[in-house]
């Protein structure tokens, strides 16, 4: 009797042990600090994903601010993959999407999973579970052809596939860098 109760116990807890542990990346922190070293305010617009053994889920959202000399967190609150746009004004004062090349020993943090992501520039935020989608559904529709109002913007970089990482990347816009317009003009 003593021997199945300690059987029982043993399974109970390797059970535990083997749920904790596939399930820890949902657990982990993953941040990628970006730091304006440019003259120029930075806006951004991040999409980001999570998937786990209890839930998956998603998030866009834009634009924030970075500051020059700031430096900010661009992963979604949760979300441990992530693909970011940029934006700023040149010195026309055109206001455009900037794609950075991101330099370092972070050999995770690569050309961005998503080539482009769907952006408003007045400012959203949208998660996967508004509209119940899956992971692959919230992706297809933050992706083009856009929805009415967004545009597409060109990402710079993404950290995919990854967990329990903190980066930290340094950008340096130039308002010497002619941009082009965004949103896109419209096309006749």
């Amino acid at each position: 009797m003593l021997w199945k109760r300690r059987k029982v116990t043993g399974l109970i807890s390797l059970g535990l042990v083997v749920l904790v542990s596939w399930s820890a990346p949902a657990f982990g922190r993953e941040i990628v600090n970006v730091c304006n070293q440019g003259n120029v305010e930075v806006f951004y617009a991040s999409l980001g994903v999570r998937k786990s053994f209890f839930s998956d889920g998603g998030i866009i959202q834009g634009l924030f601010s970075i500051e020059p000399g700031k430096c900010r967190d661009v992963v979604p609150g949760g979300m441990s993959d992530v693909t970011t746009a940029f934006f700023y004004k040149d010195k026309a004062g055109t206001f455009g999407n900037a794609v950075f090349m991101v330099k370092g020993p972070e050999k995770s943090i690569t050309q961005a999973m998503l080539a482009h992501i769907c952006v408003n520039p007045e400012g959203f935020r949208e998660t996967s579970a508004q509209d119940d989608l899956s992971i692959g559904q919230f992706i297809k529709r933050w992706t083009p052809p856009c929805l009415d109002g967004y545009f597409p913007a060109k990402t710079s970089f993404g950290a995919w596939e990854e967990r329990n990482y903190i980066y930290t990347i340094d950008i340096s816009p130039s308002q010497n860098t002619l941009l082009a317009p965004f949103p896109p003009l419209h096309e006749n």
